[in-house]
């Protein structure tokens, strides 16, 4: 358990680096990179309602000014922030990420009400951040992050072995920020019986705002020696980001899926990188991503089926109370 709660941090997709692009000699020359970095990649313009041209003439003449790259980031950050962007970040030549924008919308999870309610469940540590309990006996699988340096797809199957004859299951991933989209994906297949159609992505493609080009349909298939077809409860909130909220798309798409909780944090991006001064590089969001009915994601976050209210006094973990309960009656 403590290994799990440890790594309840928030994570992203991996960014793709883009090694031809050069860096700046000087701040100002730096700004323009990643102005125009933005200018060519970013599809969330139109979405946000940020005049990017505009951007520059406020923002171009402080980075004039800058002498190095301390004022050229800020400057940056300034311009930045209002994308609200939870992947576009500045990362420094060691590796440290400095967020342009923090989300402050409340989470939907107590670590002391979680630990008291899985711990009075039987709670096995599986992997780090991999856990499974049975929660007043409904089957229950935790997943913290999906990071394919602490568990593979193997473990996932091995998590849910011991539930194949179960008539309900619960999964919680209220704290897990993104990671690895294919090994969330990969799970999720193990609940479908038919090719389902999950997202859309489109990219940019035209200087306009809203020049974004053809559809990329990302679908899920079946995967594994059985699907579990009964009911599945995903337990989701504004905590979920990125490759999550991939794996709660993918799951809502299913028929015998139900997400509990809250809405997701709405940031989903395909993120890639550009060098821009000092050995610093910025990573910018390269997709258009939504449901299938083309609802955007980004911003917005993907709704629950039950909608749980949070905080609630009392000594339990009322997501988990109204996930145990959907499984009883139904």
């Amino acid at each position: 358990m403590r290994r799990f709660l440890a790594s309840l941090v928030l994570m992203v997709v991996a960014c793709s680096d883009n090694p031809a692009a050069p860096s700046a000699s000087t701040p100002a020359e730096g700004f323009d990179v990643v102005w125009s970095a933005f200018d060519e990649l970013y599809p969330y313009f139109g979405l946000k309602q940020v005049n990017w041209s505009a951007s520059r003439s406020t923002y171009r003449p402080r980075a004039g000014q800058a002498t190095d790259v301390a004022a050229l980031n800020q400057v940056l950050l300034d311009m930045l922030a209002p994308l609200r962007d939870v992947h576009v970040s500045l990362e420094s030549p060691d590796g440290q990420r400095t967020p342009t924008y923090r989300p402050s919308a409340t989470v939907n999870f107590s670590t002391p009400l979680w630990q008291r309610v899985v711990a009075a469940g039987g709670w096995t540590q599986l992997k780090p951040n991999l856990g499974s309990a049975r929660i007043d006996g409904v089957p229950y699988i935790a997943i913290g992050g999906w990071n394919s340096t602490q568990f593979s797809v193997a473990d996932l199957d091995a998590a849910l072995e011991p539930f194949r004859a179960d008539s309900a299951l619960i999964i919680d991933v209220r704290p897990n920020g993104g990671g690895n989209d294919q090994l969330a994906l990969d799970f999720a297949r193990r609940f479908t019986t038919a090719t389902v159609l999950t997202e859309i992505f489109r990219f940019r493609t035209g200087p306009g705002p809203n020049d974004l080009g053809r559809e990329t349909r990302r679908t899920i298939a079946p995967r594994g020696p059985w699907q579990f077809t009964r009911p599945v409860y995903v337990l989701s909130g504004r905590a979920v980001f990125s490759s999550n909220e991939s794996f709660v798309a993918a799951m809502r798409a299913l028929p015998n899926v139900t997400i509990v909780g809250d809405t997701t944090g709405g940031g989903t991006a395909n993120p890639t990188s550009r060098p821009y001064f000092g050995g610093w590089k910025v990573h910018v969001s390269t997709w258009f991503a939504t449901l299938p009915d083309g609802t955007p994601i980004e911003g917005r976050g993907i709704p629950p089926d039950e909608y749980v209210p949070w905080p609630t006094p009392g000594a339990r973990d009322p997501v988990i109370d109204a996930a145990v309960a959907l499984a009883r009656t139904r």
